[in-house]
This record gives structure tokens, sequence and C-alpha cells, in this order.
């Protein structure tokens, strides 16, 4: 009975920890890299851009891997069927994704988000698309330092991060990280 009035956590994406790089130019090369294993492992890909100037960048940093551009709702339908292929990789703005979109037919599918928005009400939208795909779709949002959400922990955290021998191609991915930045979310928009 709880099962039917509440859901069940298996029936949603699985989430990962948010990744954060310490520049912007470390998350495109590490998002490259990570697209590139995830194809080859036969995923289909789904790299989320939340403004139209980060689509365009990449779609420029992701140039050797082709992705299909997704940047309005009339690309929907195009959209699951690039998420229903193996090993595909897709670019799309995050106000086309929508929770109506049906659980394609693949063994995987991987969103890979690149920033968090200051609301988590806009967050939660994205969450709920990758809940629609089911439990073989995987989500996980990429911040950097330079993003605006961050910025305020940049100037202290780098160059103790250096210290500690950790270079730019380094994710930082922990859940503690993970809810620091979810507060921060509820204190810029509350």
């Amino acid at each position: 009975m709880l099962k039917w009035l509440f859901g069940s956590a298996t029936d949603g994406a699985a989430r990962g920890e948010d990744c954060v790089w310490m520049s912007h130019a470390a998350r495109l090369k590490g998002l490259d890299r990570e697209v590139g294993v995830l194809a080859e492992a036969e995923r289909s890909v789904l790299v989320v851009a939340l403004t139209l100037a980060v689509l365009d960048e990449l779609e420029a940093a992701l140039a050797g891997r082709q992705p299909s551009r997704c940047a309005d709702l009339f690309g929907k339908e195009a959209l699951r069927e690039r998420l229903s292929t193996a090993g595909s990789v897709t670019i799309a703005l995050s106000g086309v994704l929508g929770s109506d979109v049906k659980a394609p037919a693949t063994d995987g599918v991987d969103i890979l988000v690149v920033g968090r928005n200051d609301s988590r009400a806009a967050d939660e939208a994205i969450l709920g698309f990758a809940d629609a795909l089911g439990p073989n779709a995987h989500i996980v949002f990429h911040l950097s330092l330079d993003d605006p959400l961050l910025k305020a922990f940049g100037g202290t955290l780098v160059p103790m991060l250096e210290k500690l021998g950790m270079t730019e191609d380094e994710p930082i991915e922990n859940a503690m990280v993970t809810r620091a930045i979810r507060n921060a979310q509820e204190k810029r928009s509350g």
C-alpha cells in the first residue's frame, strides 16, 4: 500500500552526486571524456544545457561525438527517438524536457546536466524528466567553481584543493557537496 501511495525509489532514475569541476574549461573536457566512455558502452547520452549559450558551447565541445541538437519543443519526438538509440549523443535545452516523455527502449540513458539553476524547482523539473525515463536512467549535475551558484565557494576552495594536490581534470563528487549546493539554492531563492 505504501508503495502505491508514495511510489518506489527504484521506479525513477538513479541520481549521482553532483560533479564539481575547478573550472569551466575542465568541466567541458571532463564531459567530453565521460560522454565518450558512455557512448562506447552503448548507453545513450543526453547532455542538458540550461541556456542557449551553454548549448552552443556544448555543441562545439562535443563536436567530435557528432551530437544531435534539440533546442525547441518541435524536437521532442526526435529527442525520444535519439534516446532509444544505443550509443547516441544528444544535447538539449532544459526547457524542452518534460515528464510526458515515455521511457525509451534502450539499456540505459545517462543524463548529464551542465550547471544548476538558482531555483531548486527548475532542477526538480529536470529530475522529473529523468524519473519519467525509469530506473535505467542515471542523472548527474556537472558544475564548475566558475558557476554563479558556486562563485562564493571558489575563492577559498581552489587554493586549498591545489595545496592538496588536486588537478583541474579531477571532479569533486561527494554527498556533502551535493547538500551544500542544494542549501545554496535554497538561500538564493528563499
